[in-house]
């Protein structure tokens, strides 16, 4: 097997980490570029440029002259990111693949699952991420210097996640309590992904030539709904139906801090990844045993709002009765 020249801007944490592992066990030679504040156990197998992303100038002076096979974006989210990642490797990498996100679609206003020419990379709505991610894929389509692939991952869901999203369930749902869940409609079901599949999109598109030019949405094959989320995560761990569902706008006036995620409607197609680069994800209730394991496993703080779970618990008992 031919080793693969890899740099993985962002590598130390989370999906990005996970992707060095893979990479370093498939027997490639990677490159990581990043701060130095994290240095995960592969540190002495992998080389390491040390600088801050936000220093474009010293990030293209780092960069320049340097050859990879593939390149894998995870921390560009402003056009000038993107763009100084196509100055400094113009000509001297094979694929440039963007970490991008599901949120590059906006507002959610159909009901059919979203394909990826649903997005709309002109629209600016004043959401500093969703329109820094549209704005990195715009810069990709304007320039063909360096062949290019998108990746436009949901909500990513995994052990090690480090925005601990998940935890605001998983915490509430341990403790054997009710849990109140906000409900409107359209019902508000979505696919997410799990950290190790969005790894997964990432070794099938590396060095795939179908890939190029193409952005993908990349994200479980299950539809779920919160209720039927919070339902799953609580036979995992033995404990009772915990959900309460609530009307939004009642809740919302009931309870104004209480403020749970995973509750927006946002379904991405999936069929490009499946047929193009044959993905395939992990069965929904294997990925979130795996994930509330290691979050109840963890030593975590509270999340957030559970300083006022007594309180949730009384108005889950008084819309329950």
């Amino acid at each position: 097997m031919l080793t693969v020249r890899v740099l993985v801007i962002g590598g130390t944490q989370f999906f990005g980490k996970r992707l060095v592992e893979r990479l370093l066990e498939r027997g490639d030679r990677v490159t990581v570029y990043s701060r130095g504040r994290r240095r995960p156990a592969f540190w002495d197998r992998i080389e390491h440029l040390q600088g801050d992303r936000t220093d474009r100038r010293a990030f293209v002076r780092t960069l320049r002259g340097r050859e990879f096979d593939v390149v894998v974006d995870n921390i560009a989210y402003e056009a000038e990111d993107v763009e100084a990642a196509l100055e400094a490797l113009a000509g001297r990498t094979g694929q440039y693949i963007l970490t991008s996100s599901g949120a590059v679609y906006g507002p959610v206003t159909t009901l059919r699952p979203l394909a990826e020419e649903d997005a709309d990379l002109a629209v600016r709505t004043g959401d500093a991420y969703a329109d820094g991610k549209r704005a990195c894929e715009q810069v990709l389509h304007r320039d063909p210097s360096v062949p290019w692939t998108v990746l436009r991952p949901p909500v990513v869901q995994g052990p090690e996640d480090p925005t601990l999203r998940g935890w605001f369930w998983y915490q509430r749902i341990a403790d054997g309590g009710p849990v109140l869940v906000p409900r409107e409609a359209p019902v508000a079901v979505w696919r997410q992904i799990y950290s190790e599949d969005l790894v997964e999109a990432f070794l099938l598109a590396a060095g795939n030539p179908r890939a190029h030019g193409r952005a993908y949405n990349v994200a479980m094959e299950e539809i779920a709904a919160p209720e039927d989320f919070l339902r799953l995560a609580a036979s995992l761990l033995g404990r009772p139906d915990p959900v309460v569902s609530v009307p939004r706008s009642v809740l919302a006036g009931a309870a104004p801090w209480y403020a749970p995620p995973f509750t927006r409607r946002f379904v991405p197609d999936t069929a490009s990844v499946r047929s193009d680069l044959g993905f395939r994800s992990t069965p929904l209730e294997a990925w979130v045993e795996a994930t509330v394991r290691w979050h109840l496993e963890s030593r975590l703080p509270s999340s957030q709002g559970y300083d006022r779970r007594a309180e949730e618990i009384a108005l889950a008992e008084r819309f329950r009765g």
